[in-house]
């Protein structure tokens, strides 16, 4: 098995070792909002605001304190 992946490797096509590489630490993935019935502020930069009228947690310094409520759908009707 070792030699026919080291063969992929060694003629195989661009699109393999893009698979086989290993990701760098610098390009994380950003994640969305966490969402949450109850929302504060959980340090000196973070604010709240309103959009689409729905109340959202931003922060400049942390992005892990973005937040938003949970959408009632109560509302919509």
């Amino acid at each position: 098995m070792n030699s026919v992946l080291n063969r992929a490797l060694t003629h195989g096509s661009s699109a393999i070792r893009q698979f086989l590489a290993v990701r760098s630490p610098m390009c994380q993935e950003v994640a969305g909002f966490k969402v949450k019935s109850r929302l504060k502020l959980r340090c000196r930069c973070c604010y709240f605001i309103r959009v689409d009228g729905r109340l959202h947690v931003e922060c400049h310094e942390n992005p892990r304190h973005k937040a938003r409520e949970v959408y009632d759908i109560k509302k919509l009707w």
